[in-house]
């Protein structure tokens, strides 16, 4: 199996190991803040369908959920986090030019290749930023299906 060698998109002498590590440990603590909020609102919300009658549980005749958007919001936010804090990284990969003894920007503006600083400075940021968002909606498509699978049909007031 080939591997992408991710050191000509990044600036000479960047973690790369240590950046997809730090975007792995954000994507894992978003996901679990994200499945704990949603799964409250929804678990609080569910219960309040049924009235219990000691251990049984019967349905509300005029039980209605509450629309998903309302059960969903603010679940999400933490990859918002994660993305903005992987596009803050642009700024610290272009800052990485300009210290150490050599100062490699004079080399990188002498390049023919006119692009080439740009693109080791926001490749990696905008790939972490692009997985974040792509998580966030995946997680939400779940969300959803748990929102239409689980609930009863006649509580979803559509």
């Amino acid at each position: 199996m080939k591997t992408i060698d991710l050191s000509r998109l990044a600036p000479p002498g960047t973690a790369i190991k240590e950046e997809i590590r730090r975007l792995c440990v954000g994507l894992a603590g978003a996901t679990g803040c994200a499945v704990l909020i949603y799964g409250v609102n929804y678990r609080n919300a569910y219960d309040l369908l049924f009235d219990r009658y000691g251990v049984d549980r019967v349905l509300r005749p005029d039980a209605v959920m509450p629309p998903f958007d309302a059960l969903s919001w603010g679940s999400l936010t933490f990859f918002y986090f994660v993305a903005l804090g992987s596009l803050a990284a642009a700024i610290f990969h272009h800052f990485s030019f300009y210290s150490g003894g050599s100062k490699s920007i004079y080399l990188m503006r002498r390049l023919p290749q006119r692009w080439e600083l740009l693109r080791r400075d926001i490749t990696l940021p905008i790939a972490g930023a692009a997985i974040s968002l792509l998580a966030a909606l995946l997680l939400k498509l779940l969300f959803m299906g748990v929102y239409y699978f689980v609930t009863p049909e006649q509580c979803l007031g559509i």
